[in-house]
């Protein structure tokens, strides 16, 4: 090892970062020659989730930078208080905005309905579809994917309503409201999209009293964490109300190799995708969330204050 910083990544990285990052730190990916050794003297580490098994090999660590923009998925309760810890907000919001919107449009126009019945030669026209215009969207969490959800919202021709956990937004919607307008704001929307980050604050935010309080015809879109509802509350409120379209790219258990969920698939009024609204369904937005990853990395390798410092209270 060189007299340079080190830098374990739990990722593979393209040669281009690599060389970006060599500038500062001697490297070390999956792939490497001592990629376990470098664990024990590593100060700074890149990952996607971080295990409790390999957290304890490091034992020197001071930043450590996720390639999720979630980070409810880290060991909160063994990282160290003086470990800076950074997510990768705003890496992939353009493409999981876009996902809320290809999942809103899909529901609204019925798609999960139509596309199937057309492909077995049934031409009935007897499902309604929903016209966004006039109607009211809901967008509970006004980060960097909520803010491009909003934008499409009002080109739409939308009234929008902001939920935020300060009670305002740079974006310019019809209204924007804290924490305690929640319940209101849900009881007046046509639409809702859950962008939200999954913290001790919002874990189950969305529960049986809440969705009761839709709109009959509701449809709801989750694109933040699947635990910002409680999925046995959901699966009551899908029984309730077969109106209702409940559409999601975010799962309660993910098993490799096993289905994901056995009972909501079953609801004609349920669609949902398999986590691909950002860097698991394009190599092309994975490389980018990569290099904005890496960038974050290099600023605090540089003196700067790194971006997207996280917040340990909201974990812990």
């Amino acid at each position: 090892m060189t007299g340079k910083r080190i830098l374990v990544s739990y990722v593979e990285l393209d040669e281009e970062d690599l060389t970006k990052l060599g500038k500062y730190a001697e490297v070390y990916t999956p792939s490497s020659k001592g990629f376990e050794e470098a664990k024990g003297e590593a100060e700074l580490a890149l990952s996607i989730v971080l295990q409790p098994s390999e957290l304890k090999k490091l034992k020197k660590l001071e930043f450590l930078q996720t390639l999720s923009a979630g980070v409810d998925s880290l060991p909160w309760s063994m990282i160290p208080e003086k470990v800076v810890v950074c997510g990768n907000m705003g890496s992939n919001a353009d493409a999981v905005a876009e996902h809320a919107w290809a999942l809103l449009l899909a529901a609204s126009k019925r798609l999960h309905h139509y596309l199937p019945n057309v492909k077995n030669g049934d031409f009935s026209q007897r499902t309604e579809t929903l016209q966004l215009r006039g109607r009211t969207l809901c967008v509970v969490g006004m980060g960097s994917i909520g803010r491009k959800v909003a934008e499409v919202g009002k080109a739409f021709g939308m009234r929008v309503i902001g939920v935020t956990r300060s009670g305002s937004s740079s974006i310019d919607v019809d209204r924007v409201v804290g924490p305690e307008g929640l319940d209101e704001a849900l009881r007046e929307s046509d639409f809702v999209v859950l962008s939200a980050p999954l913290t001790k604050h919002t874990r189950g935010l969305i529960g049986l009293d809440r969705l009761r309080l839709l709109k009959k015809r509701c449809v709801l879109v989750n694109i933040g964490r699947a635990e910002l509802v409680d999925r046995e509350a959901l699966l009551v409120y899908i029984r309730e109300n077969p109106e209702a379209v409940v559409a999601t790219d975010v799962w309660w258990n993910v098993k490799l190799g096993e289905k994901w969920e056995t009972e909501l698939i079953n609801y004609p009024n349920f669609i949902g995708t398999p986590w691909v609204a950002g860097g698991f369904g394009s190599p092309e937005i994975f490389s980018r969330m990569k290099q904005a990853a890496v960038e974050n990395i290099i600023r605090y390798l540089s003196g700067q204050k790194p971006h997207n410092i996280v917040d340990r209270s909201d974990y812990v």
